[in-house]
């Protein structure tokens, strides 16, 4: 009886093997549409209207493909539907495993994305590892976009995403820690918004601040002029840029590179009052000077002193704005409840008190260096 049950097995096993030994055969392969972005807008009533860009999969071609871009979009009641509609125009199966990015229009976040959570979260391949986005304009207007950089909006955005290591202002967000997030402490999180420069020499995208997305529905907007205080109290900054006035010449700048961040939270309940300390600590680099410099202990020493004033006014501003609006986007909530679970607090950001140290340690290669 046991001899037989080893067979049984090993014969599963086999076919199990042969079933799953491809996902795609090449003739599969050419009759598949991946979509590399996909974009979802409402109408009037409300409803879901929904675009997308594809490539078709070829055999011997790179995987972002080289053929023509090939633009859908689909109306419906609810998104499934819509994604039926779009899909019934193709003559090709469209394949979403390729998706880079999942981009709302700004009408859709306003009315509402929980309308839409549901099918992105359960559908196999609508995975969520693509970064999502906001964008304010007309959706026609994006899809049809000519990028001379890259033609494919998604791998575009991604790439744009992954390069914003020089600016300490942006904001990202995957659609993984979108999930997480909704559903955790005030329910609020800060997307990326991406939008059309006016005044580009020719046709691209840019990162331009954060929605502000409070259970489900945008709300307002964070400024990329804020994205600095934003990622250094969300501990969200490893690279980027920070600019100090010349320490021998106030109308000069001077460059700072940054190369590490690391921002430690402490929280505390008193006399019924929250009391949030940030620890920030920043590394940098002396990366250019307006004028020339004379890089001594004293000179050194001003330019972190204006560092780290200007990065915590930058934190203080930024956090009295928002709690003046009763948003809580720093996650106050969450780390309060992680540390006392019994203690429930309403409109917890209006009684809690910011407190920000920050060391900032310009890193040299001597004592005494000239820069001209």
């Amino acid at each position: 009886m046991r001899k037989y049950k080893k067979i049984i097995i090993i014969v599963c096993l086999i076919i199990n093997c042969i079933n799953m030994s491809a996902c795609f055969s090449y003739r599969d392969i050419n009759r598949v549409l991946f979509v590399t972005a996909l974009m979802i807008d409402v109408d009037d009533m409300g409803n879901p209207v929904i675009y997308a860009e594809a490539y078709k999969g070829v055999k011997g071609t790179d995987p972002e493909g080289t053929d023509e871009r090939i633009l859908f979009n689909g109306k419906g009641k609810t998104l499934f539907e819509a994604i039926r509609d779009m899909n019934s125009t193709s003559s090709f199966k469209l394949n979403y495993t390729q998706n880079k990015v999942v981009i709302f229009t700004q009408k859709a976040a306003e009315f509402g994305l929980e309308n839409f959570i549901d099918l992105l979260a359960r559908d196999q391949e609508l995975i969520v590892r693509p970064y999502i986005a906001i964008y304010p304009g007309n959706p026609e207007e994006l899809m049809k976009l000519q990028i001379t950089q890259e033609k494919y909006i998604g791998f575009f955005i991604t790439e744009l995403i992954q390069n914003i290591g020089s600016s300490p202002r942006a904001v990202v967000l995957t659609l993984n820690d979108f999930y997480n997030e909704r559903v955790s402490g005030d329910k609020t999180c800060v997307i990326t918004m991406v939008d059309i420069p006016k005044n580009s020499l020719e046709p691209k995208l840019q990162i331009n601040g954060g929605a502000v997305i409070q259970r489900d529905k945008m709300v307002t907007t964070l400024e990329s002029s804020d994205g600095l205080g934003y990622n250094f109290l969300n501990d969200s900054l490893s690279s980027g840029i920070l600019e100090v006035t010349n320490p021998l010449d106030i109308n000069k700048f001077v460059t700072l590179e940054i190369e590490d961040s690391k921002t430690k939270t402490e929280i505390s309940y008193s006399d019924n009052m929250v009391h949030l300390k940030k620890k920030i600590k920043v590394k940098v680099y002396f990366a250019e000077a307006q004028k020339s410099i004379v890089l001594t202990n004293e000179t050194i020493r001003k330019m972190e002193a204006v560092a780290e004033d200007n990065i915590e006014k930058a934190c203080q501003l930024l956090f009295e704005k928002f709690k003046s609006m009763k948003i809580d986007i720093f996650q106050i909530k969450e780390k309060f409840y992680q540390k006392y679970p019994k203690i429930e607090i309403q409109d917890i950001i209006s009684k809690t008190e910011l407190k920000v140290e920050v060391d900032v340690e310009i890193k040299t290669a001597g004592d005494d260096k000239n820069f001209k």
